[in-house]
């Protein structure tokens, strides 16, 4: 088994020597990126483990819509402590340990969360996503920005790893209900099958970095040296825009993506495995404009673009409330493209002179911090305005409000990218 493991390693070393010769344009940053794309997409699969099994597990462990709804927030809510600290732990240990710390943790999240038997166990398990998420959010556009140095390419790269947890909440919610639930007869197995693909992504992961520390010789001041660093990110007025953006961004992502399925399910009346296909296919739209638009997205028309697709999300969302059931399907398959937002958000940040090149681990993990804010308060939210007098009509509501504050705030971005040129 070692001589195995052993050639194995040295298989992917002849590789990398071979890519990394001078006539193959250092080739071996495709690996890196299927590696990186590879470990986001187990990522997205555990993240979206728990909603199209929302039904189940509220009946099994006894909880209200606002309680599932807390269960569903808080690894975001962790997020928002553990971000800052993940994103400076990258830009000491690199991106080879820090990636695969967070995978490990993530699985090791996942796979606990079958084992569950009340709210406590539920968010504890959930939680423990949030310290290893932010290590593997925060690794990706780091290593994408460190190995793509052509501005067409990274842009593609960008937009390409972002919809990695697309593809794996779109194989959760197809799995879930239509292949592992009559399969197994049990969510607790389903959540735990879906979790091994992170496991075979970490593996490879492990096989393919470059594990390289990076020393810190700041010594005593290294607190007071990482509190200016975060300083000096979050002084610009633009890279505070672009903070405020996530936040509502995520709000809207978070919030729906968390209650989609039982939207469709509970208040339209859809079968359990219709209503996660069909919020599957809204995931397969996001995916496709998340190719397409941001690397035809340039810095000086990325509010024009931003606000075009909050505007069609909007009127996707009041649309649903409106309209007869059998076109309801459609519109939630409009307002997938809300998956597009966040890779076009993280090339803002990646793109703005304010921010310092050797300082992106610490710029994703502060921006993923104040994002995670809108992450937690999506869910939650959403869960308490659906067990209230609007219901689900309300939350809907609620996401469309949320698109109009996001236009004002790409309007106020572009001013102060106006100011920047």
């Amino acid at each position: 088994m070692h001589d195995h493991s052993f050639i194995v390693v040295r298989l992917f070393d002849v590789l990398k020597k071979f890519l990394e010769e001078p006539g193959h344009n250092n080739s071996y940053r495709w690996v890196i990126f299927s590696g990186v794309f590879g470990v986001y997409l187990g990522f997205g699969m555990v993240a979206m483990s728990l909603a199209p099994l929302v039904g189940d597990i509220r009946a099994d462990l006894n909880l209200t819509r606002g309680e599932m709804g807390i269960a569903l927030g808080t690894w975001q809510f962790i997020y928002i402590a553990t971000s800052p600290i993940a994103g400076r732990v990258i830009d000491r240990l690199g991106v080879g340990y820090s990636m695969t710390i967070g995978a490990s943790l993530v699985f090791i999240s996942g796979i606990t969360r079958s084992l569950v038997h009340d709210l406590p166990t539920l968010c504890m398990t959930v939680a423990l996503f949030g310290i290893g998420g932010p290590l593997v959010s925060a690794c990706a556009p780091t290593a994408v920005g460190l190995w793509f140095t052509d501005e067409r390419e990274r842009k593609f790269a960008v937009g390409a790893y972002t919809t990695a947890p697309a593809v794996g909440s779109i194989a959760v919610l197809i799995m879930s209900n239509s292949l592992l639930m009559p399969l197994t007869g049990s969510w607790r197995w389903t959540i735990a099958i879906e979790t091994l693909v992170i496991a075979f992504a970490l593996i490879f992961w492990v096989l393919i970095a470059e594990f390289k520390v990076h020393k810190d010789h700041g010594g005593k001041k290294t607190g007071r040296k990482t509190f200016l660093i975060w300083k000096s990110i979050v002084i610009s007025k633009e890279i505070k825009t672009i903070f405020f953006l996530g936040v509502t961004v995520f709000f809207l992502s978070h919030g729906l993506g968390g209650w989609m399925p039982e939207i469709l399910r509970e208040h339209f009346g859809f079968s359990s495995m219709a209503a996660s296909n069909w919020t599957a296919a809204s995931l397969g739209v996001g995916i496709f404009v998340s190719l397409l638009i941001p690397s035809r997205t340039k810095r000086e028309n990325f509010s024009f673009i931003f606000i075009c697709l909050l505007s069609l999300i909007a009127a996707s969302l009041a649309a649903v409330v409106f309209l007869p059931s059998y076109l309801i399907p459609v519109f939630a398959m409009t307002a997938g493209a809300r998956s597009a937002l966040i890779p076009l958000v993280i090339l803002a940040l990646m793109e703005s002179p304010r921010l310092n090149a050797n300082q992106m681990g610490t710029a994703y993990g502060l921006w993923f911090a104040s994002a995670e804010i809108g992450g937690v308060l999506g869910p939650v939210s959403a869960g308490r305005l659906a067990d209230s007098a609007f219901g689900y009509d309300g939350v809907l509501w609620l996401m469309v409000a949320v698109c109009l504050m996001m236009i004002l705030l790409a309007y106020a971005l572009r001013m102060r990218t106006d100011e920047s040129n």
